[in-house]
């Protein structure tokens, strides 16, 4: 029986969509179950026209794996999924081939939605949100009126940064030595008229509570550096593609918000929205739309014709996700108390400093008119570090080294990309991609795949009966500290000692399936459905260990690199040299060393030392 990916992946991703396994379930149906709720949230993505590549999908894998455990652990699991798609990158596409942001939006969005399916993620599709959708932006919008009714918002003449090649005025944190952070041209500083965000006066508390969250410590080192370069907010752009901001400027009344009862103020479907070089909005030119009766005087005025920027919507795109389909509130007062805060966010480095700080300030204010139930939104973050294109460099278009997960899909499967992306190296540091590194992983699959065969009823003897549960041990343990590469380590280690054995015991292959589902979820459920027709892998629980067969007796095994001491690591007795080195390569500070280079030999002395021999380097 040939282990044939594309069959099974298709066939378990049409099961989940179609009966809908991945949904949260409502607040009142999990107090009633007794259930917990955990709340799971990685940064939405920017829905680009090259669609996903293999970077892309590093934090999504961890946190799907996280979120997959708590569900088989008894939890009520929110694990949401939604588009931050206003923004330069598609107005400047836009300008550049004339066709209307929204409609590029549109087939983006599409683009990413089939690849992230194609992958297995368990994200609740119900919840699916897009910060271009009026529907949305009416609460961006809204949230904007109270910051403006709370004196929280207000318009001043400032100098501002301005970039002459995307006619855009930039905040002091998207100026990186002097340059545009997104297209490196010389900044200049031009005087203009800003709407401008007050959140230096929430700098104390946004200090002060880092101590109340669970964030790595070079997170809040970098929230409060910045706190300390925190200027207020300059919010307002003058461009097309964002949200309008919902203010009226009357002769007579000067500055009136739009009732609230208007909203949204829709950003009107335009096919001329070229910047100026005056700084002036492209919407300004619109006049249907800009000329509008006062709401208070009911003579001529005119709208707010700059729009916010890309941060707006991602500052609280955690809250709407709660609830997405309330026309009447943000989201309801309830289901607010039920899932808030965040249990665990995870994203890239960075995103640790602005939109961190920026979502943080407008949960705490929302937190002090009554909206939101706490005053930080999350309680846990953490980092994943970059996946690099195998010339060691960031992946982007311009170098063309982007690697394409259909691609990678088609020839090894998902379930190879995702445990891959896991098993490369440490989560938290950055990583190059290798074609050739992904054959191990399905390689491992394949093995998995042909154990099946050998499971039996007979008893394992006590040394196997013991490294299953080890292994138990190790990849819930792992798991819990994003170890994923070690957590990987120690299933390979097992599945090497079964692959020793005529038969294998059908519960301890068992509990194998459901610590591989994590990370592989479409050959554990396909494998478990082969053993049990009448139940499901994503009913089961969560495996647990026996302390009394967790062997104690740990030995340390000194790594060698071309003779020379760099590391050592902790093993059980007795292990192979295949699993050593396995162990080895995953190990940080050895894995710095391995970086780039093939090993030519292998020197192994049992439960002493192994020394890996690299090819030589060129001159």
């Amino acid at each position: 029986m040939e282990y044939d990916h594309k069959k099974i992946e298709e066939k378990w991703q049409k099961i989940w969509e179609d009966e809908n396994y991945y949904h949260a379930e409502d607040p009142s149906t999990s107090l009633r179950t007794g259930k917990p709720k955990f709340y799971a949230l990685i940064e939405f993505p920017y829905p680009s026209g090259d669609g996903l590549h293999v970077g892309h999908i590093r934090s999504n894998t961890a946190m799907d794996i996280i979120a997959r455990k708590r569900r088989a652990e008894g939890f009520n699991v929110l694990y949401p999924i939604g588009w931050d798609a206003f923004g330069l990158p598609t107005e400047n596409y836009a300008l550049k081939t004339g066709i209307h942001p929204s409609i590029i939006t549109k087939e983006n969005t599409d683009k990413f939605r089939r690849q992230l399916k194609s992958l297995g993620f368990s994200f609740d599709w119900s919840r699916e949100i897009n910060t271009t959708d009026p529907k949305y932006y009416k609460w961006t919008q809204w949230i904007f009126l109270q910051l403006y009714k709370h004196n929280l918002a207000y318009k001043a003449k400032a100098f501002i940064n301005w970039c002459p090649k995307d006619k855009i005025g930039l905040a002091n944190e998207e100026v990186i030595d002097g340059k545009c952070e997104r297209c490196g041209t010389a900044v200049e500083k031009k005087e203009k008229e800003q709407w401008i965000l007050a959140i230096t006066k929430y700098a104390d508390r946004l200090d002060k509570d880092l101590d109340t969250v669970d964030f790595l410590s070079q997170i809040k080192v970098q929230q409060r550096n910045w706190i300390k370069n925190l200027h207020d907010w300059i919010f307002s752009r003058q461009r097309y593609w964002g949200e309008p901001i919902p203010l009226i400027n009357c002769p007579k009344c000067g500055i009136v918000a739009v009732a609230e009862e208007d909203l949204p103020v829709e950003l009107p479907q335009v096919e001329n929205y070229q910047p100026t070089d005056t700084g002036e909005s492209p919407l300004a030119a619109i006049t249907d739309w800009v000329n509008v009766k006062c709401p208070t005087c009911d003579g001529e005025a005119k709208r707010e014709t700059d729009t916010m920027p890309n941060w707006a919507g991602s500052s609280w795109y955690f809250l709407r996700y709660i609830d997405p389909h309330n026309d009447k509130v943000l989201a309801s007062p309830e289901k607010l108390k039920y899932w808030m805060g965040v249990d665990w966010y995870n994203g890239g480095t960075e995103h640790i400093t602005l939109h961190l700080l920026y979502s943080r300030f407008w949960n705490k204010f929302l937190f002090d008119i009554g909206v939101v139930p706490t005053s930080e939104p999350y309680k846990k973050r953490t980092l994943h570090g970059f996946i690099l294109a195998p010339d060691g460099e960031k992946m982007s278009k311009s170098r063309g080294n982007i690697i394409n997960p259909d691609e990678v899909i088609e020839t090894f499967g998902a379930d190879t990309l995702r445990l891959y992306e896991m098993f490369m190296g440490p989560f938290d540091q950055a990583v190059s991609w290798s074609t050739e590194g992904i054959l191990g992983p399905r390689r491992f699959l394949e093995k998995v795949w042909r154990l099946q065969e050998r499971v039996t009823e007979a008893e394992s003897h006590k040394p196997l009966r013991s490294l299953i549960h080890q292994t138990i041990k190790k990849v819930s343990d792992d798991i819990e500290g994003m170890r994923f590469n070690t957590a990987v380590s120690s299933m390979m280690i097992l599945v090497n000692a079964w692959e020793k054995e005529k038969a294998i015991n059908k519960d301890d292959y068992q509990n194998f399936l459901l610590l591989l589902q994590p990370f592989c979820p479409h050959i554990s459920a396909e494998i478990w459905q082969n053993l049990e027709p009448k139940t499901n892998i994503e009913t089961e629980s969560w495996p647990t260990f026996l302390d009394t067969l967790i062997v104690k007796e740990e030995i340390n095994i000194v790594v060698q690199i071309n003779g020379k001491v760099r590391s050592s690591i902790k093993t059980p007795l007795n292990l192979s040299e295949n699993d050593v080195l396995e162990m080895a390569k995953s190990d940080p500070t050895v894995n710095k060393w391995l970086a780039g280079k093939e090993i030519k030999k292998v020197i192994f002395i049992k439960d002493r030392l192994i020394n890996l021999v690299l090819e030589a380097q060129s001159p």
